[in-house]
């Protein structure tokens, strides 16, 4: 018995995906759906906190987490769809999200003010450090957003990197170091907060 090849994606038929369950699926640069594993607790927990550390900071309606689906060039791994852990838009997303209903952001609008994602274990030759170190540094750097905090609870650092000319520059804190943010200067918070240490 032969089994028939799956039809190949486009991004709207991958928006519009639904097959009746509650799996989340990344679409790969061949048109093929991935299946993405649930989040850690681990990783929701340190959202949370996070979260509730920037509502200070900025309109509550504009932070969003593991629901946004962003379009992004494929590298590494082939992915054309990330789910960032937490996310801050800008006014002009609500705008957009409003009058298209979408939950996704796509290549050519405009870019999110912030993301964190939470690093999952793995040695620095893992797909799990690679994909948050290396290919969503230079898949978001390409969508030009001006700051990226890669969250590793498992090295217990927090790699902050700021786009400056279209270049991320990366400044790692560990411990009692106050991370320093072009986004949010008047945020006092350390690395072993935001750890949850």
């Amino acid at each position: 018995m032969t089994q028939a090849k799956a039809k190949s994606m486009t991004f709207a038929e991958y928006l519009d995906h639904d097959d009746g369950s509650d799996t989340r699926y990344d679409l790969l640069s061949n048109g093929e759906l991935i299946e993405v594993p649930n989040e850690a607790w681990i990783n929701n927990l340190l959202v949370k906190l996070l979260t509730a550390k920037l509502e200070s900071f900025v309109d509550p309606t504009l932070i969003v987490a593991h629901v946004l689906t962003m379009q992004v060039n494929p590298v590494g791994d082939n992915r054309q769809s990330r789910h960032p852990d937490l996310v801050i838009l800008r006014a002009e997303h609500l705008t957009l999200q409003n009058l298209l209903n979408k939950t996704a952001l796509l290549i050519g609008d405009p870019s999110p003010q912030f993301i964190a994602e939470i690093v999952s274990p793995g040695s620095p030759s893992s797909n799990n450090y690679r994909r948050d170190y290396e290919w969503k540094r230079q898949q978001y750097q390409d969508w030009g957003i001006p700051e990226y905090w890669v969250i590793d609870p498992h090295r217990a650092q927090v790699a902050v990197l700021t786009l400056i000319n279209g270049t991320y520059q990366e400044k790692t804190y560990t411990g009692q170091q106050t991370i320093e943010s072009s986004i949010f200067p008047a945020l006092a918070i350390t690395a072993q907060t935001v750890l949850n240490k």
